[in-house]
């Protein structure tokens, strides 16, 4: 049978319908290549971090122990007592404050202090061209030299003063904690003689500190009882645990006898300064069991020249692990994507130090154009935070406004106000900006 030349066209098209239907449409072009993973190389355990809030801190005109321990924060105490700053009732004498913060401030660190209100025994009380410790217009208890802790008119002067030092000093970046200090002898909330200040009132001292500085670390002396530290914890976020004891028998500390208070180091700091009669072994292992952050660069009954080979191992150990001490491992990204996409960043952290950071720290990812030099730099956002062990995390990446080409990637640490230096990784490889190189990436 002869088909006419439309039946024939008719079914040539079917034809070709039934032949597109049926083939495989083409793949589209992928936004992004395999992911690959960059492993990181580690530094030592023994190489120094210089971070803030960790390791040792100078006190007392200690030099850091060791040229490989480098101590930029700082530390005042006898220099800063209540008499000191406050001369007379509301006249100020702010120039040994002033004197920390410069000098930690120089160094790229952090200041930290204490006033005390009452210092039996201290050297600056023999010395007559300096002011008492505690001012004539504190109020005392019967002899006349003990303050009258629970007196109206001493939590009234307390309040006073630390209002006035939060007026001033509060938004400093400098400024990186203030001890709670003023109870006890020498600010350690113990006392030798006298009436011991109640509950409420002790609570108030505390009060009048962390409301003063509210956006800093405020650290407690953990020689009060348990359930008033416990009170004060709860009543302030911002207060921390200290120990002036380091190295002796439980740190002279009720952190040890507690399963409660040994629990605060997970959102707070622990900050420490070696016991007169310290010894470092013990030290080394309350660092690491207690997860202290911080410790004195002075105070301490020997040197580290002196020190035993198994006391200098421990000591150094106590150095080098005190607080945080964070290595990327390894960062995981596609080696090609295209321009405008949003990939995924992956990166695994090991914290090899006895404490997390306590402050925020964003985590940035830096591409450089092998050509041009241009860069662009996107947040990871804040991985960091609570970091204990080992952790992995992942974070969406835009990279729009990239240019195609090869782009060298980098991954750095910063403190988001601007002040202190990129953070100091447990890694090799430190760039002048601060930043640690992963690989090479491909935008097209």
């Amino acid at each position: 049978m002869k088909l006419s030349w439309r039946t024939l066209a008719s079914a040539a098209a079917l034809g070709c319908l039934v032949a597109s239907l049926g083939a495989t449409p083409p793949a589209p072009a992928q936004a992004a290549d395999a992911d690959r993973t960059f492993t990181m190389a580690p530094l030592g355990l023994g190489a120094d971090l210089p971070n803030p809030l960790r390791g040792q801190y100078r006190w007392l005109g200690g030099e850091p122990t060791t040229a490989t321990v480098t101590s930029n924060d700082v530390y005042y105490r006898d220099q800063v007592y209540w008499g000191r700053i406050e001369t007379s009732d509301n006249v100020w004498d702010f120039s040994w404050l002033d004197a920390g913060l410069a000098d930690a401030g120089a160094r790229g660190g952090t200041f930290g202090f204490r006033v005390m209100a009452y210092c039996p025994g201290c050297w600056m009380e023999s010395r007559e061209d300096l002011p008492a410790v505690t001012p004539s217009f504190v109020p005392r208890q019967a002899g006349g030299y003990v303050p009258d802790w629970n007196s109206p008119g001493f939590l009234a002067q307390w309040r006073e003063l630390m209002a006035e030092l939060g007026r001033r000093y509060g938004d400093d970046p400098r400024l990186g904690y203030v001890d709670v200090g003023g109870y006890g002898s020498y600010g350690e909330w113990h006392v030798d003689a006298g009436e011991r200040v109640s509950d409420a009132n002790g609570l108030a001292i505390v009060e009048a500190v962390t409301s003063a500085f509210p956006t800093k670390h405020v650290l407690i002396n953990t020689m009060t009882p348990v359930p008033f530290t416990l009170a004060a914890l709860k009543a302030s976020p911002n207060l921390g645990l200290r120990t002036d004891n380091l190295g002796c028998p439980d740190m002279y500390s009720t952190v040890p006898g507690d399963a409660r208070l040994q629990q605060v180091w997970k959102t707070r700091p622990f900050f420490s300064e070696w016991c007169t009669r310290a010894d470092p072994v013990l030290g080394a292992q309350q660092v690491r069991q207690f997860h202290v952050s911080t410790l004195s660069s002075g105070n301490m009954p020997w040197t580290r020249d002196a020190l035993a080979g198994r006391q200098r191992a421990a000591y150094d150990k106590a150095l080098a692990t005190a607080g945080y001490r964070l290595r990327l491992r390894s960062v995981t990204l596609p080696t090609t994507f295209t321009a405008g996409s949003r990939i995924t960043v992956r990166t695994a952290w090991e914290n090899q130090g006895t404490a997390p950071t306590y402050d925020p720290w964003d985590v940035q990812l830096t591409l450089l154009h092998s050509r041009s030099g241009a860069s662009v730099t996107r947040s990871l956002g804040r991985p960091l935070d609570g970091l204990t062990g080992t952790e992995k995390r992942r974070a969406g990446v835009d990279t729009k406004g990239l240019a195609k080409g090869k782009y060298a990637v980098y991954v750095g640490v910063v403190d988001p106000s601007g002040y202190a230096a990129p953070m100091h990784l447990a890694n090799t490889g430190r760039t002048t900006r601060g930043t640690y190189r992963v690989g090479v990436v491909r935008v097209r």
